[in-house]
């Protein structure tokens, strides 16, 4: 079973986010669980993500000049893959901590 890591955030590849991996989220009342990906100070834009931004970009965002695009703001992303496109949603909730996604589900009964 993976370890819970807290005090820390996981590692992110150069102009790109953390690998997806599960958080405990503390909403004032309770803690679930969720997937997410972290994204750093300044690390990804709008472009590096290739993200559409059919609503238009928020008010609050960074314009970066030089690339005509805008970064992404800092912090925990919960992940929402089940549907035809991936979307992500800023998670405003107090990140408890993380761990590594497991590994899906195998038969391990052998086929005759």
């Amino acid at each position: 079973m993976a370890k819970w890591n807290r005090n820390t955030v996981p590692k992110c590849k150069e102009k790109d986010c953390s690998d997806e991996v599960l958080i405990t989220v503390y909403n004032g009342y309770r803690n679930r669980v969720v997937k997410a990906v972290y994204f750093p100070y300044h690390h990804c834009t709008v472009e590096d993500m290739a993200w559409s931004m059919n609503d238009g970009i928020p008010d609050d965002w960074e314009y970066v000049e030089e690339e005509d695009t805008w970064w992404i703001p800092q912090g925990w992303y919960e992940v929402t893959d089940y549907i035809e496109d991936y979307s992500y949603a800023f998670i405003n909730d107090k990140v408890i901590a993380w761990q590594k996604l497991p590994k899906p589900y195998e038969n391990m009964i052998k086929q005759l």
